[in-house]
């Protein structure tokens, strides 16, 4: 299957949530949630430019019924916003308004249209009358902002708008003097999540692509450079994004992906070959990513895993079915609409070697080379990310990989693969390293040379006397990480929270023996241990992250001594 293929079927999957008066209802909640309908809306559009016939006038009527329907809700802001929030305990709702969200899709669907031959006058004056200020909730800097600017370009540029270029570049402005750091390629959201970075990078990159020529076009074309850059870096080698704060594994940010880098690659065509070539290869690792998530015979999934909606295993309360499965598939449509047409990257797709080290205001590190990625968070939001490895990664076309910290359902406290140790050696309160609160006391390292390369630090947990080390090296080998408490010998473990149940119809089997074996179908990663073991616990329920339901694997190691090493590699 190509992006257009992929792109029909996750769109096709929601069908069934189409209502008469064109209006995307959630299959969970029967009614509006977020911004369904308009991305709905541009989905259908782009497909009824890459169809024909009666399959291309059933994607256009769609479109049509649609665009009525959303800019019905902008222009008549006296009606209640859509729902914006599902509390998982009790399914309770609440309402924010989202119209932000959809202005872009609605002046995207309305140009398409326009250009298919359509009677789209109807709209016109709709679409003159909305005052985005009164209209929509944001501002600038914020990233909602961001989304609606991307729309009101348009707009300005057809001449729809009583905005002047002048106004809408006193509106970017406000982005680079506060939020944008072009040289780090990074837009800075609260939290610092690499997912909003992303998503307001991307707007920006199709507000350039989509003809912008104003004040800020020299510093939207720099931060195409440094943000490609960032970007390239932070996406894994299974094609998604590194865990970092809210939102990570939610799919619309390998949708957003797959938007961005085919952008990048557009940009970069005729800039510098090596560059374009580099963003189209990784939109297809995006695209990878993408095809993951769509469950058989049902929605597209809006979150990592493909496990049914109702077990909410890896949602926020602002995420459901009809508005976070398709703002992912609105964004593979706008890649689509910009060129991106190809196959998802083949299994075994090696990504380039590359070290990333960020220090503040992230306190991230991340090493790529072959096959596998390590993401090491050292800064994490004690709401969504443990402290260490929150992320390793085997390639694209993979279900199985340690994607995101675990957290247990009985404390919602939060795991990674890593370090653990205690005073005695069985009973006794056992020290996580995850759970800790770290200041790193020498920052971040790179560690190159030999064949390999990675990263390594050394940190100090608030008010703790002994500090904590750790190397992260990939070679043709695979993953070797080496723990260690400097100047404390005392019992040590290892703990394996491993990913239990995807939602394919497959569990993970573990193999338990000198080296610890991960099978989930075809798919077989292993840890080799480097120490005697004393004991392994094994407790395969009661956990989850984003990517599905999960386990727990505890070696404890014989004897006393300061560190622990380990290889993790994909057999398979």
């Amino acid at each position: 299957m190509n992006a257009i293929d992929i792109l029909k079927t996750a769109t096709h999957s929601y069908d069934p949530c189409v209502q008469e008066n064109g209006e995307i209802h959630d299959p969970a909640l029967g009614a509006p949630f977020q911004y369904g309908t308009p991305y709905y809306t541009v989905c259908n559009a782009v497909l009824a430019l890459k169809t024909a016939g009666a399959e291309r006038d059933a994607h256009v009527q769609r479109a049509l019924k649609g665009l009525e329907a959303s800019l019905n809700h902008v222009v008549r802001i006296d009606l209640p916003p859509t729902i914006s929030s599902l509390d998982r305990d009790t399914g309770t709702t609440r309402r924010v308004n989202h119209r932000d969200f959809f202005w872009p899709p609605i002046l995207k669907s309305y140009l398409i249209l326009r250009g298919l031959g359509q009677e789209v006058g109807r709209f016109e004056d709709s679409i003159r009358s909305v005052d985005v200020e009164e209209a929509f909730r944001s501002r600038p800097p914020s990233n909602w902002a961001m989304v609606w600017l991307s729309g009101e370009w348009l707009r300005i540029r057809e001449g729809l708008s009583p905005n002047s270029i002048e106004r809408f570049d006193e509106w970017l402005a406000v982005f680079f003097s506060d939020r944008i750091d072009i040289d780090k390629g990074f837009y800075h959201e609260p939290g610092h999540p690499n997912c909003y970075d992303l998503f307001t990078r991307f707007h920006l990159a199709d507000i350039l692509q989509e003809g912008y020529d104003g004040r800020s076009r020299d510093a939207m074309c720099g931060l195409m450079e440094t943000g490609l850059e960032r970007s390239l870096a932070v996406q894994l080698s299974d094609g998604s994004v590194a865990s970092a704060y809210r939102s990570t594994g939610l799919s619309w940010t390998v949708g957003v992906e797959c938007a961005y880098f085919t952008h990048a690659a557009r940009f970069f065509e005729s800039r510098d070959r090596a560059r374009s070539r580099a963003a189209r290869d990784a939109a297809r690792r995006a695209l990878s990513s993408f095809a993951r998530w769509q469950r058989k015979d049902s929605y597209y999934s809006p979150v990592e895993n493909c496990l049914p909606g109702a077990y909410r295993v890896g949602y926020e309360g602002y995420t459901t079915e009809a508005n976070h499965g398709l703002l992912p598939t609105a964004a593979l449509a706008a890649a689509v609409l910009n060129g991106l047409d190809d196959e998802p990257l083949p299994s075994g797709t090696p990504k380039p070697t590359l070290v990333r080290i960020e220090h503040d205001p992230t306190y991230r590190a991340i090493a790529h080379r072959g096959l596998y990625s390590v993401h090491f968070n050292a800064f994490p939001s004690p709401r969504y990310d443990g402290f260490g490895i929150v992320d390793m990664t085997f390639g694209p076309n993979r279900f199985l990989h340690f994607a995101s910290s675990v957290k247990s359902l009985h404390s919602g406290k939060f795991l990674n693969v890593g370090l653990a140790h205690k005073s005695h050696q069985v009973d006794g309160e056992l020290t996580i390293i995850a759970r800790k609160d770290f200041n790193l006391a020498y920052g971040f390292r790179r560690v190159e040379g030999n064949g390999c390369c990675g990263f390594a630090l050394e940190g100090r947990a608030k008010g703790e006397y002994y500090t904590y080390a750790a190397s992260v090296e990939i070679d043709d080998a695979g993953i070797v990480v080496n723990e260690s408490t400097p100047g404390l010998k005392d019992y040590k473990s290892l703990l394996i929270p491993y990913l239990k149940d995807p939602g394919t119809g497959m569990t993970t089997d573990v193999i338990v023996g000198k080296t610890i074996r991960f099978i989930l179908g075809d798919e077989e990663i292993e840890f080799v241990l480097g120490e005697e073991i004393d004991r392994v616990i094994h407790l395969p329920y009661g956990y989850e992250n984003r990517r599905g339901l999960c386990g727990l694997i505890r070696i404890d190691f014989k004897g006393v001594r300061e560190g622990i090493v380990c290889r993790v590699r994909s057999v398979k």
